[in-house]
């Protein structure tokens, strides 16, 4: 899944870059041979979980476990996973992130930086955005949905995650929503990134550090969220959605920065 290339330069940037241990908590679904009624296929659980043990491979810091979802309920619960593939983060402040589908194309940057950052246990916020968020008496949670097409959403997730490592009251999840149609219907999504607070709020757009913890900080608050303008990525989640229902085998489409 990962070239040989790629493979390389992320086993130098690891070996600088990475602190403490990070553990990788994946949950997948193997495939059936026969159809079972009410069982949903995971189109990319395959090829998350290949990729996930090529970067588990270049890092002795890195500890992939890997559950098949049905049979470690418990796990799952206790780790706030509700759908395959899932992948928890966490490091040595154990604060778990989250991302839900396969991390290709402009998320997979994303996700090694996310790695990155879980393990040093630290991340870079600005200083009037950590001093907000630890004024928060409030636990919000997050999810941003993203697709791997579009350029603005890692920004988004990346943003959240952050929020979340640095904050205990903020989870964040980043949901690669094409793989999850009944979702995208569910929200009415149109556009990404897509940001839910506690399933009551919806914001659309690229919204930057300043402005996403200003309405955060209002919607704790019990306040109106202000209109805000954002950049987002226009193309049909409905055609996204259909690609999925009859999946063909992908290219991985990972990005390196």
């Amino acid at each position: 899944m990962i070239s040989l290339n790629d493979q390389e330069y992320l086993r130098a940037r690891f070996a600088r870059e990475m602190v403490g241990t990070v553990k990788i908590d994946h949950f997948t679904q193997r495939k059936l041979p026969i159809i079972v009624p009410g069982r949903e296929e995971c189109p990319y659980c395959e090829e998350t979980q290949q990729t996930l043990k090529e970067l588990a491979a270049l890092s002795p810091k890195i500890r992939l476990n890997t559950y098949e979802f049905s049979e470690a309920t418990a796990d799952a619960a206790s780790l706030k996973v509700d759908k395959v593939p899932g992948t928890v983060l966490r490091g040595p402040v154990n604060r778990p992130i989250r991302f839900y589908g396969f991390p290709a194309g402009h998320e997979f940057p994303a996700f090694i930086d996310d790695i990155v950052d879980v393990s040093r246990g630290q991340v870079e916020l600005a200083t009037e955005t950590v001093r907000q968020l630890r004024k928060l008496r409030k636990d919000i949670a997050i999810q941003v949905f993203v697709t791997p097409t579009c350029p603005h959403c890692p920004s988004v997730a990346r943003l959240v995650h952050k929020m979340a490592l640095e904050s205990p009251r903020i989870s964040a999840d980043v949901v690669e929503i094409g793989e999850f149609p009944r979702l995208a219907e569910r929200y009415r999504v149109r556009a990404v990134p897509f940001i839910i607070l506690d399933e009551r709020v919806f914001l659309v757009g690229a919204l930057d550090e300043s402005t996403l913890i200003a309405q955060i900080v209002r919607f704790a608050q019990g306040k109106p969220l202000q209109p805000v303008e954002g950049t987002w990525e226009s193309s049909p989640i409905e055609q996204r959605a259909a690609e999925q229902r009859a999946p063909e085998r992908r290219e991985s489409g990972i990005i390196l920065p």
